[in-house]
């Protein structure tokens, strides 16, 4: 009998590391804070229980939690090494969006440290093995005119900085052209094709056409593609997400992904008219949206280590993430729109997936008894699990949807690119018909309220800081930095000061 293990929280009112657990009411999951002197109090985690449970039972987690920690971050280093690290770059911002809470406005302070800081910290980050992506965040990055130092900093330290930003500045031409000449990616916050998304999220309609020609510029200069980052809320924009996709396939020569963010209410009365929107809500404005749409777990993707070991797949961004954090599926374009990846397998994605993790777990066992590949070490379980791979697509993939014709010629193709070590993505743009793939993500954007042990103990997502007291380069869960984050980025400033020489707030003149 599993031993169960106690999962924790923040309790909304006091804001102790508390007991909870979950508790489904009316078909809607909550998150329970049992806190000694605030009593219990419920938060809404999931607005479909059922869906909720689902993702757990596909990635076979047990009870309450498997993992846990004792949610003092501060006390902590997060063990676990991280696939991507955030780090904020500024508090300015050249925007003043009544849902931010990491802002001046909001924050109370301004935190614009200067580049004796990010040398520190990324010296200390290019010691970690492999090294991580790095996400410059704000405020808006884009503020500092030194931005671009920053990014060849990174470059200079062996690590890829990529920007979050709203976009607004890279409607001046000549700084997108500049910024983009570093070779940085971008992570553009659009909301979707109306200014009215804009008056209502933002309070600021004239922002949608901005974005517009700062996407212009960042179509003619990239030199790799972008990821759209939207917040996505009902009665904000949830009947535009359609829209949103068809925009992402007319741009997608330069956009690569869809990242959607759950819109959590922060902000005061009369601000947004707008509640608290889950993953599960997000799951279905894209369901309503492009009918035939499967969500899967985007920590299932690490499970399939059998496969991942002995293939070229690259490095997966939220391998090992929690089943109830962020959801994955892709879309392929067939030339005129983006169709759902499930109308290219035979039966439904959830049931692909399942069937993958037996066989991955199937062949993990196999090959360490085969004679094979102990005669031809890793060549030889390549070729073993390439051969059971052929059979599972050919059960489960409309083989003429995704090669078109001379599908055994492609398949052979690949297989021995694929023995080769070739990297996979290459092999299947080259010799398939899924040219133009939209991965679509949908991100937990987490608050205090939210916050569960069992969920950031794995997270392989982190925030990158200088601890106020021992000074020493640290890193914490995506999910519980804004718990710390005001204390500690105010000790930051008051230890290294602010660069404010290198602000830039505003946008073109001939645009204003």
């Amino acid at each position: 009998m599993q031993e169960k293990i106690q999962n924790y929280g923040i309790c909304p009112k006091c804001e102790e590391v508390v007991p909870v657990r979950h508790v489904e009411q009316d078909g809607r999951m909550y998150l329970s804070h049992e806190c000694p002197q605030c009593g219990t109090t419920n938060v809404l985690i999931s607005s479909n229980a059922q869906r909720w449970r689902f993702k757990r039972e596909l990635c076979n987690y047990k009870g309450e939690a498997e993992k846990t920690c004792s949610l003092r971050c501060l006390e902590c280093n997060h063990g676990k090494p991280p696939s991507l690290v955030f780090l904020d770059v500024t508090n300015y911002c050249n925007m003043n969006c009544p849902i931010c809470l990491a802002n001046i406005p909001a924050m109370g302070f301004v935190f614009n440290p200067p580049m004796e800081y990010f040398d520190k910290v990324f010296r200390h980050l290019s010691t970690l093995n492999p090294k991580p992506k790095i996400e410059l965040f704000g405020g808006e990055p884009t503020v500092r005119d030194d931005l671009i130092d920053i990014i060849n900093l990174a470059a200079s330290y062996g690590l890829q900085a990529r920007v979050v930003t709203n976009g607004i500045r890279l409607e001046d031409e000549e700084y997108a052209k500049k910024l983009l000449a570093t070779g940085t990616q971008l992570m553009f916050a659009f909301d979707g094709r109306s200014p009215k998304i804009y008056e209502k999220l933002r309070k600021n309609p004239r922002a949608y056409e901005q974005k517009l020609r700062g996407l212009e510029n960042v179509r003619k200069y990239r030199r790799s593609k972008i990821t759209i980052m939207c917040c996505a809320g009902l009665r904000v924009n949830e009947e535009y997400i359609g829209d949103l996709i068809d925009f992402c396939h007319e741009g997608r020569d330069y956009i690569a992904a869809l990242d959607l963010i759950p819109l959590v209410e922060t902000w005061g009365p009369d601000t947004v008219d707008a509640g608290d929107t889950t993953i599960e809500d997000v799951e279905r404005m894209v369901r309503d949206a492009v009918k035939g749409v499967e969500f899967v777990p985007a920590g299932t993707l690490c499970k399939f280590q059998t496969f991942l070991d002995n293939f070229n797949v690259g490095r997966l961004t939220f391998g090992g993430a929690h089943p109830n954090c962020e959801s994955v599926t892709a879309f392929i374009s067939d030339g005129t729109r983006y169709r759902p990846i499930s109308d290219y397998l035979k039966r439904p994605l959830t049931d692909v997936v399942m069937e993958a993790l037996d066989l991955d777990q199937k062949y993990g066992e196999k090959i360490k008894r085969s004679l094979i590949c102990k005669v031809f070490g890793k060549t030889g379980r390549r070729i073993i699990l390439l051969f059971a791979l052929l059979n599972f697509i050919r059960r489960n993939v409309k083989l003429k949807a995704v090669f078109g014709d001379k599908v055994l010629t492609k398949s052979i193709r690949i297989l021995f690119g694929m023995i080769r070590g070739e990297k996979t993505k290459t092999l299947f743009r080259k010799y398939t018909q899924c040219q133009n793939i939209l991965r679509v993500i949908v991100l937990p954007f987490e608050e205090p309220r939210c916050v569960e042990s069992a969920r950031v103990v794995e997270c392989p997502a982190s925030f990158a800081y200088e601890h106020p007291v021992t000074g020493e380069i640290r890193l914490m869960p995506v999910c519980t930095w804004s718990i710390y984050k005001n204390s500690i980025l105010r000790a930051t400033t008051e230890k290294y000061g602010v660069a404010k020489h290198s602000v830039q707030l505003q946008v073109p003149e001939h645009r204003v």
